[in-house]
């Protein structure tokens, strides 16, 4: 069987060789900004009364209100946040849902039901739920009284 060579004409090897040079350099200038605009958390102490609460909606409609403690890379982590929810009476801040990180939610007041990985647990004040990442999970005040609880998440470096 004759062996074939394959000869590239140089009309076609020098555009591709230039698409692929700056395709590269810009997804190397995309990495490079991205890192920048990482905030990174450093060791602190942040009061309740430093936390700007603003107002939670889901589908549109109010449910409570949220504020977040911290909230970007560590050392260790990435996407680390943390957070304080006041879900009011018979409100979800949202369907049961999965996320890449991992998930702690501590209940301070108000009762409700917490769904974590296909079992449904009634909670009120020293609850804790942990997810791991991907596991489907939701919160719903089923009280009278607003539900307030903290949560914490972080994600592999």
């Amino acid at each position: 069987m004759p062996c074939r060579i394959r000869r590239f004409r140089l009309t076609t090897v020098v555009p591709t060789a230039i698409a692929l040079a700056l395709g590269t350099g810009w997804a190397f200038r995309e990495a490079a900004h991205a890192r920048e605009r990482v905030v990174v958390v450093g060791s602190q102490t942040i009061n309740l009364d430093e936390i700007k609460m603003s107002l939670a909606k889901y589908e549109d409609k109010p449910v409570g209100q949220i504020g977040i403690y911290t909230h970007g890379d560590t050392p260790a982590s990435s996407n680390f946040v943390t957070g304080r929810f006041i879900i009011d009476p018979g409100k979800t801040p949202h369907r049961p849902h999965v996320h890449p990180e991992e998930e702690v939610m501590i209940v301070e007041s108000g009762h409700g039901d917490i769904f974590c990985d296909g079992k449904t647990t009634k909670v009120g004040p020293g609850s804790v739920m942990f997810t791991t990442p991907n596991a489907p999970h939701g919160i719903n005040n089923t009280g009278t009284e607003p539900l307030t609880f903290y949560f914490v998440k972080w994600g592999k470096k």
